[in-house]
């Protein structure tokens, strides 16, 4: 179900538009993120650490998560704009915020079974570029506010959760 299109006034499409800018400053950062990530994953003397592939499927989870968010604002701007759209947009948001703090946490992982200097340098420059993109998270967090509205989109936060989390009263038939 497609559900009813839904109208922008002008001050909404502006705002998205200004989602779609910051979402394109942002591209330059996701590529070098996904390419240091591969630098870390293809090097000899890190490529097998612990973590690692669950690293690099993180990382892929935030370029889906920033793309998925731009093809949904890409697709906002037609016919197709209603609240199943909306609602991927917020998923998709929450997979580049998830998986992002799932990086950090995996990178120190692999860093610590890591001694080689120069895959440790690509670890350091993981992590300012992993930083880089918190900064981006919040500036995309306040145009994704600013175009749903902090509470709209906190409810569109919860709807999202919730379709994604098993109810607690369904019971388990694993054999």
């Amino acid at each position: 179900m497609l559900g009813q299109p839904q109208s922008m006034n002008k001050i909404e499409r502006q705002r998205l538009l200004d989602w779609w800018n910051t979402m394109e400053a942002a591209r330059p950062m996701v590529r070098k993120l996904m390419s240091l990530t591969t630098e870390l994953r293809l090097h000899p003397n890190s490529s097998h650490a612990d973590g690692m592939i669950l690293f690099y499927r993180a990382a892929s989870e935030v370029s889906y998560g920033y793309a998925g968010v731009r093809g949904c604002i890409r697709r906002a701007f037609t016919n197709e704009y209603a609240e199943p759209l909306r609602l991927n947009m917020v998923k998709c948001h929450s997979f580049a915020e998830r998986f992002s703090v799932d990086m950090k946490v995996l990178l120190e992982r692999v860093s610590q079974q890591i001694s080689d200097p120069e895959a440790l340098n690509i670890v350091q420059r993981l992590r300012e570029i992993l930083a880089e993109n918190d900064e981006w998270l919040k500036e995309i967090k306040q145009r994704a506010d600013a175009f749903f509205g902090k509470e709209t989109f906190h409810t569109l936060q919860q709807k999202v959760q919730e379709a994604v989390t098993l109810p607690n009263n369904r019971k388990r038939t694993d054999a």
